[in-house]
C-alpha cells in the first residue's frame, strides 16, 4: 500500500475526516456568532465526534463486514483498543469542557447519551421504545444522527455563554444537511441494514424514493439558509453555505454513474463536505 493509500484509509476509515468535519462545523457556528474559533473549541468538537464514531464502529463490526468490508478490515487490528479510544476521547473532551464552564459540560452530556443510545442501546430501551438501539427504528436512525449534529451551534453558544437567535437558526440547516448525508450512506448500506434488521429509509422505501427524498431535503437546506440571510438573521457570508446544495447534487449524480472507486467517492465527497464549511465561511467573512 502506498503512503497516500495509508493516509486515505486512516483519514476516512479511522474516523478523522468526520471528526475534522465536526470541528469545521463548530468553527462555522462560531464565525456566524461573530466569534473567533479557539483551539479548545475545535479540539473538543473533534474529540466528541471521534469518540462517537468509534462507539458506532465498535458496535457494528459484524454488520460492517457486509456493508463496508474494506473499512472493517482496516480497523480489525485496533478492535481491542476501540473501547479505550472511546473513553480517552470522551474523557478528554469532558475535561476541556469542564475547564471552560459548567453549562457546556452539562450540555455535552446530550451527545454522549445519543451516541450510546444510537449505537449500543439496551434491552430496557427495547421494551420501552420497541427498539434496543435508536438506529433500528425507521427514520429514527436518521433523525438521531441529524439531531445530534444539529446541536453543535447551541453547544458552541454554551461555550461562549451566549445563545443568540443566529445559533438557534443555524440548527435546522445542519439537521437538513445531515439528514441528506445519512440517507445517502444508507443507500450504500441497504443490504447490510436489511440483513441486520436496521429499518432505514432505503431498506423500507427503496432507493428511488430515497434519492427523491435526498433531493428534496438538499433543496430545502439551500432555500432555508438563503432565507435566513435575506431576513438578516444570519450574516451575509453565511449565504455561501448554499453552495453545498449543488455540491451534494453533483457527488450523488457522479456516484450513481461511476462504478470505479464508488466507496471512496462517497466517503470523501459526502463526509468531506463538512470539512469545507469552516473554510468557506472563514473566506466569506474576511
Amino acid at each position: 500500500m502506498t503512503a497516500a493509500g495509508r493516509l486515505y484509509k486512516e483519514l476516512v476509515y479511522g474516523g478523522h475526516l468526520l471528526a475534522f468535519g465536526t470541528a469545521s462545523i463548530a468553527a462555522t457556528a462560531a464565525l456566524v456568532l461573530g466569534r473567533t474559533p479557539t483551539w479548545n473549541l475545535l479540539v473538543m468538537a473533534y474529540l466528541f465526534s471521534y469518540g462517537a464514531y468509534m462507539v458506532n464502529r465498535l458496535s457494528d463490526f459484524d454488520q460492517d463486514r457486509v456493508s463496508h468490508l474494506e473499512r472493517t478490515t482496516y480497523l480489525e487490528g485496533r478492535r481491542r483498543s476501540l473501547p479505550g479510544i472511546v473513553v480517552v476521547s470522551f474523557g478528554a473532551g469532558y475535561a476541556l469542557a469542564l475547564l471552560q464552564n459548567l453549562a457546556l459540560f452539562a450540555g455535552l452530556l446530550v451527545p454522549l447519551v445519543l451516541a450510546v443510545a444510537y449505537s449500543v442501546g439496551s434491552k430496557r430501551m427495547g421494551s420501552v421504545l420497541g427498539m434496543s438501539r435508536l438506529k433500528e427504528g425507521l427514520f429514527v436512525k436518521n433523525l438521531t444522527v441529524s439531531f445530534g449534529w444539529s446541536l453543535i451551534p447551541l453547544l458552541v453558544g454554551l461555550y461562549y455563554l451566549q445563545l443568540p437567535i443566529a445559533a438557534i437558526a443555524l440548527c435546522p440547516f445542519i439537521f437538513l444537511r445531515l439528514m441528506a448525508n445519512t440517507i445517502f450512506f444508507d443507500v450504500r448500506d441497504v443490504e447490510a441494514d436489511a440483513a441486520y434488521g436496521v429499518r432505514t429509509i432505503p431498506a423500507s422505501l427503496g432507493t428511488d424514493a430515497s434519492r427523491k427524498l435526498m433531493d428534496a431535503v438538499d433543496f430545502s437546506s439551500g432555500l432555508y439558509i438563503a432565507l435566513l440571510v435575506l431576513l438578516g438573521i444570519l450574516p451575509a457570508f453565511a449565504g455561501l453555505l448554499v453552495v453545498f446544495t449543488p455540491y451534494s447534487f453533483a457527488y450523488r449524480y457522479i456516484s450513481q454513474r461511476s462504478m470505479r472507486h464508488k466507496d471512496s467517492l462517497r466517503d470523501l465527497a459526502a463526509d468531506g463536505e463538512y470539512l469545507l464549511w469552516g473554510f468557506v465561511t472563514y473566506l466569506g467573512q474576511i
